[in-house]
């Protein structure tokens, strides 16, 4: 079964320990961004400790020793809760509830967003909020905590419903993608390793090599940051290409950075050898774009050629070609759901209809159902259009659609959206300027709703359908572990809440070394703020943009599944486009090229060896880096970041 009380303790012992290490690391001292890569190094730290801690208890209390299934449980439940907990959740969210009420007065601006917003959101105690900002206060004096209640209530609601949306889509999708379609999904392979092969691994001469080599880097790249007479191995940022060139149309390019992260080269090694070509292929294809535009003088279309919004279609061709492959699978819910789907008319039209078959598409209709009541509710209590919110969480849940697949197919390293979040699209197909004289709140409220739409590197669903595809692997009882990720999501929630007010409270978020969550305050409101007052009419562009990049994602898809040879695919297409492609293109071209080589000469019996090397990669830049992290909060003070963004 795999889902003990055991391993659910533990898990729900460390949520709240990790939550505070986040809020710390990510924060306030700032020592790096673990949350912003698919593969939580925080995670995988916890989880070698855990390994090398239950090794050793094997070898004394043999039968007290966790099973490689109660690990996967713990490391499931973690990765869902940093997910929530991480960079591009409620990170975002708490200094946005506090950032119009403290720089409004202070500022003599947003007076007009002030009073669009819903009361019951904000905090707008003032002893609250110098409390906050200034910091040497404790969050156990009732008058710091008080006026949190209400605000954090609500968003607790707000989350609870979200993440009903997003598993009762996995329920409903995890069938067909795990046990008919059999997906890859790359990034497990390490959690999977770690918990099934730990020996195997410790006894791998690659795997010690590669683990060496990336925990020498980061050590000595540590060292030199705390003391700079010290050498400094130069792998990240070693040279943008653009630099190269002085001249229009080829600097018009845009950043294409030549850096060697250990561990994201060893993340890229899992990809499909397809699929990592086509990454770093559209890349290029995107900077030729750039140099076109330049070369043919297009100035007057701000934006022009629209690289993110193209890649935005590309992420809507991704959703709809993973919703047209489980057609099929979701007609069969539909008629288990209805009924009529008798057990001898399933059995002659695909597999055995199971007890947990027609439990699990009841619960999927119940979450997907309620959570979107809430969402509903709570966006058109605030004053929203009905129209709105509907196109706005139609646009979101595509999206997650969409990402959710390519972690399933690709394990890209990372995947953001910057800046073309569903809140960003509407305000971009509608225009500002018409949306301000239909209804304001709207506007307001998608600065609200910016928190989970604003990159959506840390995004909870795929977690979660990873968690499923581990249970399947594992044997693992689905229904058991959903409820133990119910548990991870509401304790994550409370705990990512009161690390972050207790963080605020201690040291204050205007005297935090980066001002990390003054700046995502600030961020959100200056964008609702130039929408209200310095609009603009709708641009056509940006929504072409989005119109053709599906259909060209949409067209690849179909070269694809025709031609067996075709070497191009929209997930590629799709994420290859983002900000943080322009740092990783380099680390996927060199494990694109290796891992090619290899199965081309070596075949299956290299790539064994090869993968233990490049999983020695990401444990020994994890582990270290881990390390540092934890240092820079223990002495207060700045530390290397092997994953500097």
């Amino acid at each position: 079964m795999g889902i003990t009380f055991r391993s659910v303790v533990i898990g729900l012992l460390l949520i709240p320990l990790n939550c505070m290490w986040l809020a710390l690391a990510e924060v306030v001292w700032y020592t790096g961004e673990p949350t912003t890569l698919s593969l939580y190094p925080n995670v995988i730290f916890i989880m070698c400790v855990m390994v090398v801690g239950n090794a050793a208890v094997k070898k004394v209390f043999p039968r007290r020793a966790l099973t490689p299934s109660e690990l996967l449980v713990v490391y499931i439940m973690l990765s869902v809760a940093t997910s929530l907990a991480g960079h591009d959740m409620i990170e975002v969210l708490v200094p946005t509830l506090t950032h119009l009420h403290r720089y409004g007065p202070i500022e003599g601006r947003y007076s007009e967003i002030i009073g669009l917003v819903p009361s019951w959101l904000v905090v707008r105690d003032p002893a609250a909020l110098e409390s906050a900002y200034v910091g040497q206060e404790s969050i156990f004096d009732l008058r710091n905590v008080l006026p949190w209640l209400t605000p954090l209530a609500w968003w607790f609601g707000f989350i609870m419903a979200l993440c009903a949306v997003m598993w009762g889509i996995n329920l409903a999708l995890r069938k067909q993608w795990t046990e008919n379609e059999k997906l890859a999904y790359p990034i497990i392979q390490v959690p999977m390793l770690l918990a099934t092969q730990a020996r195997t691994l410790t006894r791998s001469k690659a795997f010690w090599a590669a683990f060496g080599v990336a925990a020498a880097i980061d050590i000595m790249n540590g060292l030199n940051v705390l003391f700079p007479l010290l050498p400094r191995i130069p792998i990240v940022r070693v040279l943008n290409l653009q630099t190269l060139f002085l001249e229009r149309p080829w600097r018009d390019m845009g950043g294409a950075w030549i850096s060697f992260y250990p561990s994201i080269i060893g993340i890229c090694f899992l990809m499909p050898v397809d699929l990592a070509f086509s990454c770093w292929f559209f890349f290029f294809f995107w900077k030729i774009q750039r140099v076109l535009t330049s070369y043919y003088g297009v100035h007057g279309m701000p934006g022009f050629p629209y690289v993110q919004e193209q890649a935005a279609g590309g992420f809507y061709a991704v959703a709809l070609m993973a919703l047209w492959i489980s057609r099929r699978h979701l007609k069969r819910i539909g008629l288990l759901l209805l009924g009529r789907l008798p057990d001898d008319v399933a059995a002659a039209t695909g597999p055995p209809v199971t007890p947990w078959d027609r439990r699990e598409a009841r619960l999927a209709a119940l979450l997907v159902g309620a959570g979107s009541a809430f969402l509903f509710y709570f966006c058109v209590h605030a004053h929203m259009t009905p129209s709105i919110v509907v196109m706005f969480f139609v646009i979101y849940f595509a999206m997650s659609i969409a990402i959710t697949r390519m972690r399933a197919e690709l394990g890209p390293p990372s995947h953001d959206i910057y800046p073309v979040g569903a809140h960003r699209q509407i305000v971009e197909i509608l225009g500002p300027l018409e949306m301000r004289k239909a209804n304001p709140h709207d506007l307001v409220m998608f600065g609200f709703l910016n928190f989970f739409n604003r990159v959506c590197r840390t995004h909870p669903m795929p977690h979660g359908m990873e968690g499923f595809r581990i249970a399947e692997r594992m044997k693992i009882d689905n229904f058991r572990l959903f409820l133990a990720m119910w548990l991870a999501i509401v304790v994550s929630t409370i705990g990512a809440f009161a690390s972050l007010l207790w963080a605020f409270n201690k040291y204050g978020i205007a005297a935090q070394v980066s001002r990390l969550a003054e700046i995502f305050g600030g961020e959100t409101w200056r964008n609702v703020d130039i929408w209200l007052n310095s609009p603009l009419r709708r641009q056509g562009g940006p929504t072409y943009a989005i119109l053709v990049g599906t259909v060209f994602a949409l067209g690849l898809a179909s070269l694809r599944m025709n031609l067996s040879w075709w070497p191009l695919h929209p997930v590629g297409y799709a994420i290859s486009g983002s900000y943080t492609m322009e740092r990783i293109w380099f680390c996927v071209f060199i494990a694109w090229l290796i891992k090619a080589l290899i199965l081309k000469y070596g075949g299956a019996k290299a790539y064994k060896p090869a993968l233990h090397f490049f999983v020695g990669l990401i444990l020994g830049d994890f582990v270290v880096g881990s390390f540092w992290y934890t240092f820079g909060i223990i002495a207060e003070t700045d530390v290397y970041h092997f994953w500097p963004y």
